[in-house]
């Protein structure tokens, strides 16, 4: 990129232009980053891009939804060129780069000094929550930005799995619904409506492309939470273990014993949930 000249770097978004100076900036939707991004399809601590005279390698630090560059997800690391287009959550930037002589475009040139970078408004989806200065991202629900990025990315995936296209769905949603688990099984527990929508997601993919990993992600999910599974996902539950083989029984199985472990404490409904999650168990050992 270099002819051995230094250069300067910045990012056009949606009219300014923001100067990325030499050494490290990390970007996403916590306050301590050096450039906040307010969207809830953005980690706290999404991407960073390393400054130097001569380069800027942007790096994804193993983000839920990555990073895009030119259209074509991160891997891990890139070094980037003048006219690269970099998408994180739903935000668009432009990298430029010059000759460290010459000036930035006469705009609203602006240090990193915790920048916040405004969500795009998208017509028929939800506004991301504003994190607002001084105001710490803990002081913000972290359920609420789960429920805000499974809503978005749950618009998208309904669309395509109207089109029959289970396979192109699941890449959509995957990776942002093993986070979700993974987070809840280290203790950061989801609200009873995030949750629901997972699980709801998860059947989809599994009637979609007939994987059972999608039916056992509902039971270990349900199962770190100790609670039943929804009514409508164990009416849905009975019609795609009809049609999805090799779902693990040992993981029902754990799941219907945790259940009965905390059965005392559950009101009648949960209590009749419980028993029709039993007869699951006995619908899968029949496959």
């Amino acid at each position: 990129m270099s002819d051995g000249s230094t250069l300067r770097f910045w990012l056009e978004y949606r009219g300014h232009h923001f100067e990325l100076r030499p050494g490290t900036i990390s970007i996403g939707r916590s306050a301590s980053c050096q450039l906040v991004l307010d969207d809830a399809l953005v980690s706290r601590r999404h991407a960073q891009v390393i400054v130097t005279s001569e380069s800027a390698v942007l790096h994804d630090l193993d983000s839920a939804n990555g990073v895009f560059v030119n259209g074509e997800r991160l891997s891990r690391s890139r070094s980037l060129r003048s006219g690269d287009r970099v998408v994180i959550g739903k935000q668009e930037m432009i990298v430029r780069a010059a000759p460290r002589q010459s000036l930035l475009p006469e705009s609203s040139t602006q240090r990193f000094t915790a920048e916040t970078l405004h969500g795009i408004e998208i017509t028929g989806l939800p506004r991301p929550q504003i994190v607002q200065p001084g105001e710490s991202e803990d002081d913000v629900s972290e359920s609420t930005h789960q429920g805000d990025a499974l809503e978005l990315l749950g618009g998208v995936a309904d669309k395509v799995l109207a089109l029959g296209r289970g396979e192109e769905a699941e890449k959509i949603l995957s990776t942002y619904l093993l986070n979700f688990c993974e987070s809840a099984r280290s203790g950061d527990l989801p609200e009873s409506k995030a949750a629901e929508k997972a699980v709801h997601y998860a059947v989809k993919l599994a009637q979609a492309t007939g994987r059972a990993r999608w039916v056992d992600y509902a039971f270990d999910l349900y199962r770190i939470l100790q609670r039943p599974l929804p009514g409508p996902t164990v009416d849905q539950l009975y019609t795609v273990l009809r049609n999805v083989s090799g779902v693990s029984l040992l993981g029902l199985r754990d799941y219907v014993a945790t259940l009965r472990a905390v059965q005392g404490r559950l009101g009648p409904t949960d209590r009749f949930l419980v028993q029709r999650i039993e007869g699951l168990e006995r619908l899968a050992a029949s496959r």
